[in-house]
C-alpha cells in the first residue's frame, strides 16, 4: 500500500466500475443487505447507477476518483445546488482506509464545493468513521436519517390514510410535459432545503419517470411527492400536515410500482428524525428499522419538512 493517493475526476463513461463497488460495499453495511446484486438485479440498472450517472453528467467535477498506483481504491460522489455542497456518498475499500484516502476524496469534495461558489456543506455519514471524517472537518451532526422497510401491503394502507389528511392531485404527463408547478417546486426547495434543483426533477420525471403529486392548502402548493419504481421521495413540504399527506402520496406510488411486480416485497424509505410526526403515522404498522446514518453539516437545517429522494442525491 505504498505511494501516494491520487484523486481525479470521473465521466459517465467511469461510471459502471463505481457504481458496482458502491453497491457491493453497500450491502455489506449493517441494514442494506437486502440491497446486494443479484444475477436478476445485474440486468437492470440499480439507483446508484442510475443516481451516479446523472452526477456524473451536471456535476463531473464533484464524482472523484482516488486510485493508489492503477488501483481504483475509492471515490465520493458530491454535488452543487445554490450554496450547498452536498456529499452523499464515500465509498474506500476496508484496506486503504487507513492509507489516507476518505480524507483526500473528502478535501477534494469540499475544494469542488469551494470553487463552485459553496458556502454551506452537507454529509450522509453512514458509518461510525465517516461521522469521525466529517467532524474532523468541521462538520457537526444535525439530525439521523433511518431507513425503513414496510411490507407494500401494510404500506398502502397507511399511504390511503395519509393523503386523505390534505387535498392533494397527481400532475398528469401533460402537464409534466409542460413543466407546469416546476416554479412551485422551485419555490419549495428554496423555502425548505435551502437550495433549487431543477436538474433533478427533470432526472426524476423524465429519466426515472417517477410519479409526482403536490399538496395544496387553498390555493397555494405547500407540498410535494415522487414516487414510483422502487423510490419513495423525495418529499418537500411548508407545513407538517401537508406533508404527511404528500409522504402518503409518495408511499401510494411506491407501493403500487412494487406491487404489480412481485410478491413479498417492501417498500423502502430515508425518514429524518426532525420529521416527527411521520413517525407517529409509520411506526403504527411496525416498519422494519435497519439502518441509521448521520446528517452532518456546517448550518442547521431549515424549518421545514422532508425525505430524501434517495440513498444518492439527498
Amino acid at each position: 500500500m505504498s505511494g501516494k493517493i491520487k484523486v481525479l475526476p470521473t465521466s459517465r463513461i467511469g461510471i459502471g466500475p463505481l457504481s458496482d463497488m458502491a453497491e457491493q460495499m453497500r450491502s455489506f453495511l449493517p441494514g442494506w443487505e437486502d440491497t446486494r446484486p443479484t444475477a436478476e438485479r445485474k440486468t437492470q440498472a440499480s439507483d446508484l447507477r442510475w443516481d451516479l450517472e446523472h452526477l456524473a453528467q451536471h456535476d463531473a467535477d464533484g464524482v472523484l476518483v482516488a486510485s493508489l498506483a492503477s488501483e481504483v481504491v475509492g471515490f465520493v460522489a458530491s454535488f452543487v445546488r445554490s450554496r450547498w455542497l452536498l456529499i452523499s456518498q464515500l465509498w474506500v475499500l476496508p484496506e486503504y482506509r487507513e492509507a489516507g484516502a476518505a480524507e483526500a476524496l473528502f478535501r477534494r469534495a469540499l475544494l469542488f464545493g469551494q470553487r463552485s461558489g459553496a458556502t454551506k456543506v452537507a454529509f450522509d455519514a453512514l458509518t461510525p468513521w465517516h461521522v469521525a471524517l466529517g467532524i474532523g472537518f468541521g462538520l457537526s451532526p444535525s439530525f439521523l436519517l433511518l431507513r425503513l422497510l414496510l411490507p407494500v401491503e401494510r404500506a398502502l394502507p397507511l399511504a390511503h390514510q395519509l393523503v386523505k389528511l390534505q387535498p392533494g392531485t397527481e400532475v398528469t404527463a401533460e402537464a409534466v410535459g409542460r413543466r407546469a408547478f416546476f416554479a412551485d417546486l422551485e419555490r419549495l426547495d428554496r423555502l425548505v432545503r435551502g437550495f433549487a434543483r431543477p436538474m433533478d426533477h427533470e432526472y426524476w420525471l423524465f429519466s426515472r419517470n417517477l410519479r409526482l403529486a403536490v399538496i395544496r392548502e387553498g390555493d397555494r402548493i405547500t407540498a410535494y411527492a415522487y414516487g414510483g419504481a422502487g423510490q419513495c421521495g423525495p418529499v418537500v413540504g411548508a407545513t407538517e400536515e401537508a406533508s404527511l399527506a404528500a409522504f402518503g402520496w409518495a408511499l401510494q406510488f411506491t407501493a403500487g410500482s412494487l406491487s404489480e411486480k412481485a410478491e413479498n416485497v417492501s417498500v423502502s424509505c430515508l425518514l429524518p428524525t426532525t420529521f416527527a410526526r411521520a413517525f407517529d403515522h409509520i411506526l403504527e404498522p411496525k416498519p422494519e428499522v435497519t439502518a441509521a446514518s448521520y446528517w452532518l453539516a456546517n448550518e442547521n437545517p431549515r424549518a421545514g419538512y422532508f425525505l430524501p429522494a434517495s440513498f444518492s442525491l439527498l
